[in-house]
């Protein structure tokens, strides 16, 4: 069976990786209260303004969804997105074509450049 490898670059890999985090930490707000408040699609889709079949093609990923998209949903279910970001250590950023001129092949993430920066929090009621 052929087989394939390829790298896709440091930074393709690093804004997919926000990405699948994002849509990873959107889903764990959505189980979470699908399981304690019996919320659904169509509630969230009425809040919005908008129809089921989109938000549900949104939530799965068969439609791209935009961070202000991701902040409304957040807000229907009552849940409030957080971002951080951190600087990532000098010299481990640099453009791929460099490194391997200069040091011969690219180095690989470090846990401080691949560690998570995102959270979700509850909004608490005032």
């Amino acid at each position: 069976m052929p087989s394939f490898n390829f790298d896709i670059g440091e930074q393709e890999r690093v804004g997919s990786r926000f990405l699948s985090d994002v849509r990873d930490e959107l889903q764990r707000a959505l189980t979470t209260e699908k399981a304690n408040r019996k919320i659904t699609q169509q509630q969230i889709a009425e809040k919005l303004g908008t129809s089921r079949a989109v938000i549900n093609r949104q939530i799965v990923g068969l439609e791209n969804i935009g961070i202000k998209r991701v902040a409304e949903i957040l807000w229907a279910i009552g849940w409030e997105p957080s971002f951080k970001a951190k600087q990532i250590p000098r010299g481990e950023n640099q453009n791929p074509l460099m490194r391997i001129i200069s040091i011969g092949s690219p180095t690989p993430p470090t846990a401080q450049t691949t560690q998570r920066a995102i959270s979700i929090q509850t909004l608490k009621a005032t």
